[in-house]
């Protein structure tokens, strides 16, 4: 088995309802199942052989989602690629994964001639009548390639938040049990629900196709959407179900303060990616109910590592928390000599289990510092309470030590995030004489008159009766924003830029 099977199974069951829908078309399961199989074909017409690197650079549409599922079909291995990135961006993951084939609109701006590994660049939007009739000339069936569970079926490229990013290279078996957990999550996703997907299909977002196509639930497409879109979507399709960044939320929030019967339909907001500060999900829990369903995960190990419940984010000392591992997944926190830290002390993230990734793609170095005794060691520091229910203190590399003393920059920024005159803000280490390094603060402003008027005397003040002295910042600088990769995290490692533009 592999992961297409959910869309074989959804166009057995359900052949006639529609499966998709983007800004220009629908289309059924039927007729979804037959696309991927005709691309199927043709890209092992164009010479893509099991194992070989398929890239996707595609906005959210019916085009991406049925041709990340053709490389799949035909024994390739997925590169989703962001549309969001730049061109620099782009070229070094088409070149550092050697792929082969580049599938995409026609829209070459970021790209330009690509890097000389790709044999084939195709248009697979619909807009490219010359490959539709190649299209159209191809078998409906499925291709007789055998996919097994074990085979490649993804390079997922890291964030890149401390550098270059790297290729985590995910099995069909990764896959398969990512979709296993999330369908015993999302117990009550089933035929009438509506999935939206308005974050990018290369990230999170991406994890609900599966379930929604082995429920028969229906998908909605945008490419991109603000707030006001896409409340005006949730209303006019009745959408369901969707995954947001916290930072949608709180602009949902804003919405539903004046009108809450937009949101009527919606039963699951599935969040991540970024840490949902304290008052905005109370201000969501009382506009939009009982719907947040928070999923942990990362490229190396697709969500879900670990889930908070929507009946738990009521029960204020765990909501905090990002819930407990699921049930095919084994996590520990360990301490600096590799051992299970005890429960209440911070340490590295560890897990291991079927999702976890093989490798990372070329990079045998990095593949030894992660992956130990079967082990994925990850980047982020967290901590069990005596309930087993995890919790995220920050990434290992962004810890400030001063005077000795570790800081984590988040507990640092939920402080200043709590003061009333702050929207936002990030955290990160500057030199000092005395401690070694010292803490530094970059704040937006929240909007209205008490934002205008904070000084950096007085949030440094107000930190000092909230954290410890050496956790408090030594320097505050107010931005009008703050630098986030495309999905939406903190790039912490940036904010010094902000000084120097």
């Amino acid at each position: 088995m592999n992961v297409t099977e959910a869309l074989a199974r959804a166009a057995r069951r359900w052949p006639a309802r529609e499966a998709l829908r983007d800004d220009q078309n629908g289309i059924t399961f039927a007729e979804l199942d037959g696309r991927v199989n005709r691309l199927a074909h043709e890209l092992a017409t164009l010479g893509v052989r099991p194992g070989d690197r398929v890239a996707t650079l595609l906005p959210n549409s019916i085009a991406q989602i049925a041709a990340q599922l053709a490389i799949l079909r035909a024994g390739g291995a997925w590169v989703a690629i962001n549309r969001r990135l730049a061109s620099p961006e782009i070229t070094y993951m088409l070149l550092h994964s050697g792929a082969r084939v580049l599938l995409n609109d026609g829209d070459m701006s970021g790209v330009g001639s690509g890097p000389a590994s790709l044999a084939e660049v195709c248009d697979v939007s619909g807009g490219d009548a010359v490959f539709e009739r190649r299209l159209a000339m191809r078998s409906a069936a499925p291709p007789t390639v055998a996919v097994g569970e074990d085979d490649v079926g993804r390079l997922r490229y890291t964030s890149g938040t401390t550098g270059r990013p790297k290729a985590a290279v995910l099995t069909h078996r990764s896959a398969l049990t990512s979709l296993h957990s999330l369908l015993a999550e999302l117990h009550d996703l089933g035929s009438d629900d509506v999935v939206a997907h308005v974050t990018p299909l290369t990230h999170a977002s991406e994890a609900l196709v599966a379930p929604a196509f082995w429920r028969g639930a229906r998908a909605v497409l945008r490419a991109r959407a603000d707030a006001q879109s896409l409340a005006t979507l949730i209303a006019r399709e009745r959408v369901t179900t969707l995954f947001l960044v916290p930072t949608l939320i709180a602009a949902l929030a804003d919405i539903a303060e004046a009108d809450r019967s937009v949101f009527a339909s919606v039963r699951t907001i599935v969040y991540g990616a970024a840490p949902m500060p304290a008052d905005l999900m109370e201000r969501a829990l009382g506009l939009l109910g009982p719907v947040l369903l928070q999923i942990y995960g990362m490229s190396e190990c697709p969500f879900p590592i670990t889930t908070l419940r929507k009946e738990d984010h009521f029960d204020r000392r765990v909501r905090g928390s990002c819930g407990l591992p699921t049930a095919v997944n084994s996590v520990q926190v360990l301490d600096s000599d590799g051992r299970p830290a005890p429960t209440g002390t911070p340490g590295t993230i560890a897990i291991r289990g079927p999702q976890v990734m093989r490798e990372y793609w070329e990079d045998p170095d990095a593949t030894r510092a992660t992956l130990v005794d079967g082990w994925l060691r990850s980047g982020d520091i967290g901590v069990f309470d005596a309930e087993g229910f995890l919790t995220l203190v920050d990434r290992r590399d962004d810890v400030i030590i001063s005077g000795g003393f570790n800081v984590y920059p988040r507990e640092v920024e939920v402080v200043l995030e709590s003061h009333p005159a702050i929207a936002e803000a990030g955290v990160a280490a500057v030199s000092h004489e005395r401690w070694g390094q010292g803490v530094a603060a970059w704040v937006v402003r929240s909007e209205g008159e008490e934002g205008a008027a904070v000084d950096e005397d007085a949030l440094i003040a107000f930190c000092r009766n909230r954290v410890a002295g050496y956790k408090k910042p030594v320097q505050v600088r107010f931005v009008p924003e703050l630098p986030k990769n495309s999905t939406g995290k903190l790039l912490r490692r940036r904010l010094h830029e902000i000084d120097h533009r």
